[in-house]
């Protein structure tokens, strides 16, 4: 999954997470995932949908004189095609809205909690999570940063990312998403919205491979 970025695109964003932290004395956890969830439901209505369209055209061409050949040969093209709806590219045809919304903000709300808010402290914490499969972002803050940053401020933050991501420029935006969050806090807090020293979360990207 690191293909997404090469070393010297991780070692900048990195970079600019550690200086992120020493300027507005803010957590910052960046999470890149795989995918938000397995989405079993998506490959087996992949399988499904496409099993029964294939046993269709198939119909046309092909004539079983036994009555049973038919309900064996959809269930064989179901299981076939469910097989085939594991594969990234075809899960993606069968994922709902909906379902890659609510996997999504489940995901960022678990690793908010797991790897961010829960070992940092003075609990002052921001995540930027960006799933692969869905090409979805996440971007979350706690309780202390809510009191100054709007959802319209965080969706802003998103919409930088969004746009150098379809450009091919995920580091690029990353970096300025980070830059311009940097900012707000410094502006709408006056300065360093903690005066504990960051440093309790370690200055990476965290790479998450779906189990």
């Amino acid at each position: 999954m690191r293909k997404v970025l090469i070393q010297e695109d991780v070692k900048l964003v990195e970079d600019k997470i550690k200086t992120f932290e020493a300027n507005t004395g803010c957590e910052l956890l960046v999470v890149v995932t795989d995918a938000a969830d397995a989405y079993p439901a998506a490959s087996w209505r992949f399988g499904v949908i496409s099993g029964f369209l294939i046993g269709l055209v198939f119909s046309y061409y092909f004539e079983f004189h036994h009555s049973l050949l038919w309900p064996i040969c959809f269930l064989g093209l179901i299981l076939f095609m469910t097989w085939i709806g594991h594969f990234s590219w075809a899960k993606k045809l069968a994922l709902a809205s909906w379902e890659v919304e609510r996997e999504c903000k489940e995901k960022a709300l678990e690793l908010f909690h797991t790897l961010g808010t829960s070992k940092v402290q003075h609990k002052v914490t921001a995540m930027i999570m960006v799933s692969i499969l869905e090409k979805e972002i996440e971007v979350l803050v706690d309780e202390k940063l809510k009191t100054q940053l709007s959802d319209t401020d965080l969706k802003n933050l998103i919409s930088i990312m969004q746009k150098h991501f379809v450009e091919g420029h995920m580091s690029l935006g990353l970096i300025q998403s980070i830059q311009s969050l940097e900012d707000k806090i410094l502006k709408d807090f006056g300065g360093r919205v903690s005066e504990a020293f960051p440093g309790e979360l370690k200055d990476c990207i965290h790479f998450i491979h779906l189990d």
